[in-house]
């Protein structure tokens, strides 16, 4: 009604970063006629309501009304956003460390607080229950000044001891005057010096003798023409058939003379149709009211009416017929809201305009009111938006963090509304996850799997591809003990990632996981009980106890090189001095000298302790190569030919950059073993193009696609012809393209 006679609707909004997302509401404005500035004010809470409205279908597990603070931290705090100047918007929470105590109760902080100038000075008058051990209420003045609280006043009621006093509003214009009661209106005068109050009016109204609800606080008492105004809020309470606490906000213009005696009052109303509305702040200014609510105790609002309509709305004049704001015509979501707070799509979009700008206690709110007025049983309701508004409430509660059980009854009400869809068990499989829950994360995901259907078009949600599922399944299957599932889903995933464009974080995700699944800590090594199976003996092999590479690389040079004593090697990607290290053996028992290269401090530490060749600290990417393998020449006195270059960093493309580096024109290798992680290389290119850059130095690939098992090639094994014998070539050579499995190959299990 006030916007189409020529009023507006704003919304009052703290930048999110500064709020976590949490609820703005209950906001106060106030004219400063000298100063010509508006003030607000706008609380802050560290909590979210959920409140169920209409038929309640979507009720959270605690009820139809539910206050969700942290799971781990259940108080209820408050702090004060306030600006001297509305037209800059620049709020700033209030500093009120000078006058902070440790509290002793958990509603912390002035809530719901009025603004006022009285004598030249801003105050906030609110309540506050933090200070006894029982939150016991009273009335606080907390004066402002440059953005901080200077003084605090609490206000002792003048009628003995109550338990919670609150609401009182304060008489803008006369100073330290509030009315503490509507009905019977009982103004009260306050002495801020002595934080005493005493009863200057008490005066029964007939006017109000037969109104259902008790008339209770809301805005300032502004002066208005010859009479008093405020804006007042009326509380339905009761308790559902579960016993569950619920509640209906009203308001209600009350006009009263100089005298004290209600003249007028309107018909009871709600701004927007919500169950919980509150107003605590309103003002005059260039012939409008200016009103603030706050709306599901998670959203702040303004409302600017012209004085005529409030008159004819409370009474004071005739109605007469007006034309509606031709800027209604012109489509925007407050204006459509305002106009229709019912319709779910009105709701929707107000919500995604909160949650996108991380707002997310307010996007709550509209997403479960989307909900609840579209519900199913409504002729024309939109099914799907429904079932996607619930998924939006549990990821605003899990934007919110720490409302784990609120987050999951919010896609439990998703999966009951329309079991038959896939996402919101998806959305549940990554709930779980996140507690290290995965029998749950697995079989939620094995669900969401099974219901995939690729033809569905959300309206706000993030499309989530097949492959996002299938990875869900096989993470969770590895641990739940399904390992072959797992590697099944994962070597896929891999092998399909040129058919579609992976998210960076499933990328990275797929090779970590077949990484991890593919060699992780599995060693294929040489043992002297097995010497009876060695294929390729060299000279002094049957000395060996053990070899010391994860995977026969030490023993693949020496049978090259036929068991070579103190050959020479570049060893790029050290890593352990001993476990899984391609040198030691050949180091020990050979008598090989060489260096090491790693860019892991406490590797090159330990490196250094206990091996005679060292390893150098350093980034391998940004080593001068031909400096450092000139120096190793001239000290071995090789003609620049040595005896075996390891290169293995990660990720592969590393490797292969540095593989690109060495001046391979300069220095010749006897034999090169190359990491490449084919199985794990999603893009399928870094093998491939080393082995083109290897042929085309005149390396010869020995063994390709060398691995500990039969799905996971990792390493490529070269040979420079000019420095090993053809026999031992033609001996080695394995030219197939399949994975080899070292051991069986070595071991000559392949051959029987």
């Amino acid at each position: 009604m006030a916007i189409e006679s020529n009023g507006s609707i704003a919304n009052l909004i703290i930048p999110s970063f500064k709020t976590q997302g949490l609820a703005l509401t209950n906001p106060s404005i106030y004219y400063d006629v000298k100063g010509n500035n508006l003030l607000l004010n706008i609380r802050y809470v560290e909590y979210a309501l959920y409140h169920s409205e209409k038929e309640q279908k979507f009720q959270n597990q605690w009820g139809v009304l539910a206050y969700l603070h942290p799971e781990d931290d259940m108080k209820l705090r408050t702090r004060n956003a306030f600006t001297n100047s509305f037209e800059e918007n620049q709020l700033e929470f209030i500093d009120t460390s000078l006058l902070d105590q440790e509290p002793k109760w958990e509603f912390v902080g002035l809530e719901d607080a009025r603004i006022v100038v009285w004598d030249g000075k801003t105050y906030l008058c609110g309540v506050r229950r933090d200070t006894t051990t029982n939150g016991e209420g009273r009335m606080e003045l907390s004066e402002i000044v440059d953005g901080k609280e200077v003084n605090r006043y609490r206000i002792e009621p003048p009628n003995g001891h109550t338990y919670c006093e609150k609401n009182w509003m304060p008489v803008v214009d006369m100073p330290f005057h509030f009315v503490k009661w509507c009905n019977p209106t009982e103004v009260v005068k306050v002495d801020i010096n002595n934080g005493t109050s005493e009863t200057i009016v008490n005066r029964t109204q007939p006017l109000a003798s037969n109104l259902e609800r008790d008339m209770r606080g809301g805005s300032q008492v502004i002066s208005y023409k010859d009479y008093f105004i405020a804006l007042i809020h009326e509380v339905k309470l009761w308790n559902n058939e579960k016993g569950n606490k619920d509640g209906q906000y009203y308001h209600r213009f009350v006009v009263w003379d100089k005298e004290w005696n209600i003249v007028h009052l309107s018909e009871d109303f709600k701004f927007f149709g919500a169950n919980i509305e509150f107003c605590c702040g309103m003002t005059i200014k260039d012939n409008e009211f200016l009103m603030t609510f706050g709306f599901q105790d998670t959203t702040a609002f303004l409302l600017t009416a012209p004085c005529d309509f409030i008159e004819e709305f409370i009474g004071l004049k005739e109605k007469t017929e007006k034309e509606t704001n031709p800027i209604l015509l012109v489509s925007n979501v407050f204006n459509d809201f305002a106009l229709n707070s019912e319709d779910q799509y009105n709701n929707f979009h107000l919500g995604s305009l909160f949650y996108q700008q991380g707002h997310y206690a307010s996007a709550l709110s509209f997403f479960l009111r989307c909900a609840e007025y579209g519900s199913e049983s409504n002729e024309g309701a939109d099914n799907d938006l429904i079932y996607e508004a619930l998924i939006l409430v549990s990821k605003s509660l899990g934007c919110l963090s720490r409302r784990r059980e609120s987050e999951k009854t919010a896609l439990l009400n998703a999966i009951a509304f329309m079991p038959q869809r896939f996402e919101a068990y998806f959305y549940m499989s990554c709930f779980y996850e996140k507690d290290k829950d995965y029998f749950n994360c697995y079989t939620f995901a094995k669900i969401a799997q099974s219901l995939f259907d690729d033809s569905i078009v959300t309206k706000t949600l993030a499309k989530i591809e097949e492959y996002k599922i299938n990875f869900q399944v096989g993470y969770s299957a590895w641990w739940v003990g399904r390992f072959r599932e797992c590697r099944q889903i994962m070597f896929q995933l891999a092998d399909d990632y040129n058919e579609g464009i992976y998210e960076p974080i499933y990328k990275n995700q797929i090779q970590s996981n077949i990484t991890r699944l593919g060699s992780g800590d599995e060693f294929t090594m040489y043992h002297k009980s097995d010497l009876q199976n060695y294929q390729f003996a060299f000279d002094g092999f049957e000395q060996i106890e053990t070899n010391y590479s994860q995977c026969y690389q030490d023993m693949f040079v020496l049978s090259l090189l036929d068991g070579k004593k103190n050959g020479t090697y570049l060893e790029i990607g050290s890593a352990d001095p001993f476990k899984g290290n391609n040198t030691y053996l050949l180091e020990s028992k050979f008598g090989w000298e060489g260096k090491g290269i790693e860019i892991l401090p406490h590797e090159v530490e330990n490196y250094n302790k206990v091996r005679k060749n060292k390893a150098i600290l350093k980034n391998a990417l940004e080593v001068d190569y031909d400096a450092l393998l000139t120096e190793m020449a001239n000290y071995h006195q090789n003609d620049n030919c040595f005896d075996y270059l390891q290169v293995d960093c990660e990720p592969p493309i590393v490797s292969f950059q540095i593989l690109k580096m060495i001046p391979f024109d300069t220095f010749k290798f006897a034999v090169i073993t190359f990491e490449h992680d084919h199985y794990a290389d999603l893009e399928k290119v870094i093998r491939n193009e080393s082995r083109e850059y290897l042929l085309s130095k005149g390396y010869v690939l020995v063994i390709g696609n060398v691995s500990m098992n039969e799905y996971c090639p990792y390493e490529d094994w070269w040979v420079h012809p000019d420095l090993v014998s053809q026999d031992k070539i033609t001996e080695m050579l394995n030219d197939k393209e399949s994975v080899v499995n070292i051991k069986k190959f070595m071991l000559g299990y392949n051959k029987k």
